[in-house]
C-alpha cells in the first residue's frame, strides 16, 4: 500500500480537454466534435471552446456536495457531487475507519483510469445517501444510481469481451458490485458476486505465483481485499455456506502475541472465526454421518488447538487495549470497533465450546457469554452511531448483528434473548450480504416456535414432545399456509402479539391452560430447541421424502420461503435420542 499511498491523486490538467473529461481527472483525446473517451462510455462531451482552463481551478468538492442534486446543471455535475459525497462521507463508513486507505486511496485511485469504477463509485455513493428507496418509483438519485450501475456493468463486461480486463481492477469492480447490490436488497445477487470474486482472487494468485503481477499490486491482494473477503464470509458463512474456506491459504502466518493495532487484531478475529465456523460444521456433518456421539482424536485435537489461538488472541487484544499503547486507541471509532471484535470473540467462544456436543442444553451454561456480546453490542452501537444517534445505512464490515442474531438464534434465556432482539433491530440496515430486519424478523420466528413447542410439552405434562410436536405443528400449519405462511399461524393463542425487550413487562402473557405464564419462566426443553437452520424457497426444491399433498399446496407460491431446521427427538421405543430434520414455511 505504501507505494499507492505516496503517489496522491492529483488532478490531470487538460488546456484542450473537454468539460467531462476534466471533471473525471483523466485524459482527454481531444477529438471533435465528441471526444472517444467519453463517446465510448456513453458520456455527454461538452467543450468549453478555446479557453484554457485546469481541473484545478473547478470548485472544490466539498462546495459541490453541498448542493441537492436536483440544483446540479446536468448529470456530469451529478457525477461530480456523487464523487465527492464518496470520498467524504460514503468511503468512511462503507469500510470501517480500519480500512481508509482503500477505500479513500486504492479504489478511488484506480477510477483515474476506469471508467467502470468511476461509475460503480458515484453509483455506490448516491445509494448510499439515499438508502431504502422504493425501485418502483425512484427518485432523482436513485435512477442516476441505477444508470451509473448499468453503464459500470457494461463497461467491466466489455473490457472482459475484448479480454483487457486487468485482474486487480476486476476485483476492486467486483467488491463494489457486492456493495451496490447488498445496498438495494439483492442478497442472491451479492452472494453470486462473491463467488465470482473468489474465483478471480484465485487466478490472481495464481498468477503472482508466476511472476505476472506486481509487488505493489499482489500486497494489496492479500492485505486488503483478501481480508475483506474474509471478512464478508464470515458474516454470510452460516446461512449460505460461502466459499471462504478456500481463501485461507494453509502457509498463512501464526497468530503474533501481540498486536499493533486494531486492524491486525481484527484480521485475526475474522480468520479465527471462519476456522472456528468451519471446525462447527465438520463436527455437524461428522454426527450427521455418525451413530457415534464421540468426536475422532484429530478433530478433538482441532478444537483444543483452536480454543489455544482463541485465548492467545484474547490476550494480545488486551494488552492492546489496556497496555502502553491504549491511549491509541481510545477514540470513539476504536472503541466502538474494538467492542465489535470483543462480540466476535464471545460468539467463536461458545461455538468452539458447543460444536462437539450433540444436546443444544449446552448453550445453557454460556449465557454470560451472550450477555457480553449484548453489553459489546450496545457499546459498539453507541461508539459508532451517528451524530444524531442513528446507525450507518449500510456497512461492508463485520458488525454486531451478526454476534446478536447468533445470540437470538443460540440463547434460550428470555430476557437476554430479547435483548438481543431488540439490539439487533438497532443495527444497521444492511450488513453485508443481509438485511438487519429480516435477521431479525427470523430470529423472532425461531425464538416464537421454540417458545411454542416448549408450551405444548408444558400443556400435556410430559417431559418430552410426542406426537403433537413439530411434527403436528408442521403438519397443522402446511394446510393453512395458504393465506400468510406466517410461522406465527402455529397457534396464535401461545405466541406474544408483541416482543418486549423486557419479557417481564409484556402485556401479553402465553397461555398455558388454566393459568398464564409469563415468557421469563417457559423453558426450552431439549426437543423444542432448533439446531442449524437454513432458509429455502418452494421454487428450489423440496427435501427428499416430503408429502406429495404438502408439495402440491406449497408450490402454489414458487416464491413461498421455508425454515428448514434439525432438533433432537427422543424415540420413545428405544428411548435414544435422533437428529430429525424438520421445516415450516414462513414469510420472508
Amino acid at each position: 500500500m505504501s507505494s499507492l499511498s505516496n503517489s496522491s491523486i492529483r488532478p490531470l490538467r487538460s488546456r484542450l480537454g473537454c468539460k467531462t473529461c476534466k471533471i473525471r481527472k483523466v485524459k482527454c483525446g481531444e477529438e471533435k466534435p465528441n471526444c472517444v473517451r467519453c463517446t465510448s462510455t456513453g458520456r455527454k462531451c461538452e467543450y468549453e471552446g478555446t479557453v484554457a482552463g485546469t481541473f484545478s481551478s473547478t470548485p472544490s468538492t466539498i462546495s459541490i456536495q453541498d448542493y441537492p442534486p436536483s440544483l446540479l446543471p446536468n448529470t456530469v455535475w451529478r457525477e461530480r457531487r456523487a464523487f465527492a459525497y464518496y470520498f467524504q462521507q460514503a468511503a468512511l463508513s462503507i469500510g470501517g475507519g480500519l480500512d481508509v486507505e482503500f477505500w479513500r486511496t486504492a479504489v478511488p485511485q484506480v477510477c483515474r483510469s476506469e471508467p467502470g469504477v468511476w461509475d460503480a463509485i458515484i453509483s455506490l455513493s448516491d445509494l448510499f445517501e439515499g438508502p431504502g428507496q422504493d425501485a418502483r418509483s425512484p427518485g432523482q438519485r436513485h435512477r442516476d444510481a441505477l444508470v451509473w450501475y448499468a453503464r459500470s456493468v457494461s463497461a467491466v463486461r466489455q473490457r472482459i469481451e475484448r479480454g483487457g480486463m486487468d485482474l486487480f481492477v476486476g476485483l476492486i469492480s467486483c467488491i463494489l458490485f457486492i456493495s451496490i447490490e447488498a445496498i438495494q436488497g439483492n442478497e442472491q445477487e451479492a452472494l453470486q458476486l462473491y463467488g465470482q470474486g473468489v474465483r478471480l482472487i484465485h487466478t490472481m494468485r495464481a498468477q503472482i505465483a508466476s511472476g505476472a503481477v506486481s509487488a505493489t499490486k499482489a500486497s494489496l491482494l492479500e492485505d486488503a481485499i483478501v481480508p475483506i473477503f474474509v471478512r464478508l464470509g464470515v458474516i454470510a458463512f452460516t446461512i449460505a455456506h460461502l466459499p471462504v474456506s478456500d481463501l485461507l491459504l494453509d502457509n498463512a502466518p501464526m497468530l503474533p502475541q501481540e498486536f499493533v493495532s486494531l486492524k491486525c487484531a481484527r484480521e485475526a478475529i475474522a480468520r479465527l472465526s471462519t476456522e472456528i465456523q468451519l471446525f462447527e460444521r465438520n463436527c455437524i456433518e461428522y454426527r450427521h454421518e455418525s451413530p457415534t456421539s464421540h468426536m475422532r482424536p484429530e478433530m478433538v485435537e482441532r478444537q483444543r488447538t483452536l480454543s489455544v489461538s482463541l485465548k492467545g488472541w484474547y490476550t494480545a487484544f488486551t494488552a492492546l487495549t489496556t497496555g502502553p499503547h491504549a491511549k491509541n486507541v481510545s477514540s470513539p471509532q476504536h472503541i466502538g470497533t474494538g467492542a465489535l471484535l470483543l462480540t466476535y470473540y464471545e460468539m467463536s467462544l461458545v461455538i468452539l465450546a458447543t460444536c462437539t456436543s450433540p444436546s443444544h442444553m449446552i448453550y445453557d451454561a454460556y449465557t454470560p457469554n451472550f450477555q457480553n456480546i449484548i453489553e459489546q453490542s450496545s457499546i459498539a452501537f453507541s461508539a459508532l452511531a451517528r451524530s444524531d444517534g442513528r446507525q450507518l445505512p449500510f456497512t461492508f464490515e463485520i458488525n454486531a448483528g451478526f454476534p446478536l442474531w447468533f445470540t437470538c438464534l443460540r440463547c434460550r434465556e428470555p430476557k437476554t434473548r430479547r435483548m438481543a432482539l431488540a439490539l439487533l433491530r438497532r443495527a444497521p440496515q444492511v450488513q453485508a450480504f443481509y438485511n438487519a430486519a429480516g435477521a431479525a424478523a427470523l430470529g423472532e420466528r425461531v425464538m416464537m416456535l421454540e417458545e411454542a413447542l416448549a408450551i405444548r410439552a408444558i400443556q400435556r405434562n410430559t417431559e418430552s414432545l410426542t406426537l403433537c410436536s413439530t411434527d403436528s405443528v408442521i403438519e397443522d400449519h402446511a394446510y393453512s399456509s395458504g393465506q400468510n405462511g406466517d410461522v406465527s399461524d402455529v397457534d396464535s393463542s401461545c405466541l406474544p402479539t408483541h416482543l418486549d425487550p423486557d419479557p417481564a413487562t409484556q402485556s401479553h402473557p402465553i397461555q398455558t391452560g388454566q393459568k398464564t405464564t409469563p415468557p421469563t419462566t417457559v423453558f426450552i426443553p431439549e426437543e423444542a430447541r432448533l439446531g442449524p437452520i437454513g432458509i429455502f424457497r418452494s421454487r428450489d426444491g423440496f427435501p427428499p421424502g416430503t408429502k406429495q399433498a404438502d408439495i402440491a399446496q406449497w408450490t402454489q407460491r414458487r416464491d413461498q420461503a421455508f425454515l428448514r431446521f434439525s432438533r433432537n427427538k427422543r424415540d420413545q421405543a428405544s428411548n435414544t435420542w435422533q437428529v430429525v430434520h424438520e421445516y415450516v414455511p414462513i414469510d420472508m
